[in-house]
């Protein structure tokens, strides 16, 4: 199994790393989710929302726009100004991000509790045979800010508005060194078209 590359950062599920994944491993985790879990795992990449967020956004899904490549996200109740210095912002797409939320709505499946979606996560990437000591919820948003940090860095106002930080709480949250010429085509790739709608 190839390595994952841990954030060495404390979360609220009290794990003291957080794995930040290469395409490939989204891919092998996401293969064991059941069809609902994989439809919730896509809106979490894509969006880099937090469960919190994505519950919000299950009960206004009218904050999406197609036409936008955007889903223009309102203040959230309960995220204070460490977590989230920028309380309404645009949540930019890539065409891949556009069908994923598409795909949610489509199905009308709600969010489930935080923990109910790291258990899953956790089962996923036992059965795709991950070391699950720093497989978290939170590691999707970490993955899609860090792939985009890797990609575009010229875009980096871009990327901290999307994450809903400042530039400098991003770089120290977020900012991931030491990926393979194949992870980064395949981020290229996953990310074609990103916030350009």
């Amino acid at each position: 199994m190839d390595m994952i590359v841990p954030l060495d950062k404390t979360t609220k599920s009290k794990k003291s790393k957080v794995a930040v994944l290469s395409p490939n491993q989204c891919t092998q985790i996401r293969s064991k989710l059941n069809p609902v879990y994989k439809i919730r795992w896509d809106l979490l990449l894509y969006t880099a929302m937090r469960i919190v967020e994505a519950k919000l956004f299950g009960e206004h899904p009218e904050y999406f726009r197609k036409e936008n490549g955007a889903i223009f996200l309102k203040p959230v109740e309960g995220i204070g100004k460490k977590r989230c210095t920028i309380k309404e912002r645009a949540i930019m797409l890539s065409p891949s991000g556009v069908k994923a939320v598409e795909n949610f709505i489509e199905h009308k499946i709600g969010f489930a509790a935080y923990q109910n979606m790291e258990d899953a996560i956790v089962l996923a990437a036992e059965k795709a045979d991950f070391d699950t000591t720093t497989i978290t919820t939170k590691m999707l948003r970490k993955t899609m800010i860090s792939w985009l940090m890797t990609v575009y860095p010229e875009r980096e106002a871009q990327i901290s508005h999307f994450a809903g930080h400042d530039v400098d709480t991003m770089r120290g949250y977020y900012l991931t060194y030491g990926w393979r010429k194949e992870d980064i085509k395949d981020m290229r790739d996953v990310l074609i078209g990103w916030g350009e709608a």
